[in-house]
Formats: structure tokens, sequence, C-alpha cells
């Protein structure tokens, strides 16, 4: 395998620029020299191509260029990102958002040799999450549980995970090429979540994943995809559930079904009654919920 491989950055901005010079500054120093930049713009009224032409002259005197691309409209980010993919001609391919940046300088160099010296094809880490209101207020994605088990590496223990919840974290994962040739582009059914039946459809075709355990990315995570689930995220998470896990769940193990089941059943009743029903059918997922928010409330409490 070629050690100079291209690497594509994507970079997804949508209304809000303010943290675009720090994005673009973080892919320009980094000490790997082989990288396109694709900015790719969901259709934003205030997009205005000038004003990445400081960025796009420092690119070139770096030996690198810069790519535009602006929707007419609003599509989301699902299909933003879809785009974006018909542009990019590097051997890898990550993302980043608007105002999200590398760890180190070092980033893409570290995980190029992965890719070379594992012979994979997905590179994924950790993210540091830090609050836009709160600068000291930090959190490492994935959690604890599931970066153990990324570190464990066993794929049908992540494949059943998977089926609760997504295992991986989007802007600190890198993918070559060739997963798209082989898996095809991220799902429209989705609007805004694109990672979470992405990973599951690599997990399941047994695309070679590997973890490293450093910060690959730092992530603001006050953004429209964090924090208070939106409902066009809440409306992602269900057509998730309905069309990418529910064909596949006969493949879960007894208590991972039961659970997704559960939740899976529970947003379909709109009546008390009906809610109680199945409390009742998977009580023991009743009882497991009921605990975790207390823990929840309990934690909450503490850092007061």
């Amino acid at each position: 395998m070629k050690r100079d491989l291209l690497v594509t950055i994507i970079v997804l901005t949508y209304k809000d620029f303010s943290g675009i010079n720090k994005t673009i500054e973080a892919i320009l120093e980094q000490t790997y020299q082989n990288i396109e930049i694709i900015i790719s713009d969901d259709g934003s009224e205030n997009y205005q191509e000038n004003m990445f032409l400081p960025f796009q002259r420092e690119a070139e005197e770096k030996n690198k260029k810069i790519i535009l691309k602006h929707l007419v409209q609003n599509e989301g980010t699902v299909k933003n990102i879809n785009g974006a993919l018909e542009l990019a001609t590097g051997d890898i391919i990550g993302f980043l958002g608007c105002g999200d940046y590398y760890a180190s300088k070092e980033t893409i160099k570290e995980v190029v040799e992965e890719f070379i010296d594992k012979d994979v094809q997905v590179v994924t880490g950790k993210m540091q999450g830090i609050s836009v209101s709160n600068p000291q207020k930090t959190t490492c994605l994935p959690e604890k549980h599931l970066i153990k088990l990324l570190k464990e590496g066993n794929r049908d223990k992540i494949y059943q995970k998977m089926f609760n919840e997504n295992c991986f974290c989007a802007p600190a994962t890198f993918y070559k090429k060739e997963v798209y040739d082989q898996v095809g582009k991220y799902d429209e059914r989705m609007r805004l979540i694109e990672d979470y039946p992405f990973m599951f459809k690599l997990v399941l075709n047994h695309i070679r994943i590997t973890f490293i355990d450093k910060y690959i990315t730092i992530y603001l995570f006050d953004g429209v995809s964090s924090g208070k689930q939106s409902p066009a995220i809440c409306t992602d998470l269900e057509n998730i559930k309905k069309y990418v896990l529910l064909p596949h769940i006969e493949e879960c193990d007894r208590k991972g079904r039961r659970l997704f089941l559960y939740n899976y059943e529970r947003k379909s009743k709109k009546t008390m009654t009906g809610k109680m029903c199945i409390a009742i059918k998977y009580f023991d997922q009743f009882l497991y919920w009921q605990y975790k928010r207390v823990v929840g409330i309990c934690k909450a409490q503490r850092r007061k």
C-alpha cells in the first residue's frame, strides 16, 4: 500500500460560520501534506463564496486545495454529505462540522499510519466535547463502556450493541473511499443523522474497523445534533429503528432484542393504558430504565 494517501476532509456548514476559521486552520496546519478540503454548505441564505478566498489562497501556498459546494436550498445533513462525496477524490475521507477541529497537528498523519499499518477500512477514535456556553464543561465520547468494547474489537459484540446505541463518533472517524463503493453512501431516509445507520451497515457487512484510544477531534456539543433532541432528530431515530434496525432484530440476542422492542413499542403507544401494557410485557426493561433514571437524577444532584 502506498504511504502518501490522499485524504479528503469534508467540512459541513449551515447558517453559522462563526467557527469556520478554527476548523479550516486546524486542517491547513496538519503536518500531513496530501490533503484536499471540500466545504459543503447546506443551503445557507447567508452563504458568500468570497468568505473562503483567504483560505483558498493559504491552501494553495501549502500545496493543498479547497473545493466549494453550495446547495441551492437546505436539504439536510445526509443529502449534503452524499453530494460532497461525489466531489471527493481522496483515498481516505473524514468529516468535520463547522467549529470542530482536530486535537493535534499530527492527527491526520497518525490516522493515515493506522490505515497503512493495520490494513483496515475504517479508523475511529475519541472526541472531546467542549460546551460553547461553558468551555470548562467537557465530555469524552464514546462513553467508557463503549471505548472498552471498541478496544476489545469483537465484531459480534459491537454488532449486538449497535441495536440499542451507536458505538462510534462521526467526527472522529475516517473511511477508505472503497467503503462507499462496497456498501453505498448514507441513507437518505434520514435527514440529519447520517452516522448511526451507516455504521450499523458497516458492522453488518464485516467492514474492517480499528479503534485508536486517543482524541481525534474537538467537538462543540451545543449544536443542533447535540443536547436536547430536535423533532427532526427524533423522527430520524424512529426511522432508523423502523427501517434499519428492526429488519435485523432477530439477529440480536434476547436481552438486546427485548431492550430494543421495549423502546420501539413504547414510542408507538399514545395512551397511558398502552404504555402500561408495554411496561408489563417488558417488565424487566421497565425496571432497568427506572433504575437508570434514578441513577441519572442522583448524578445530576451530585454535580450541583
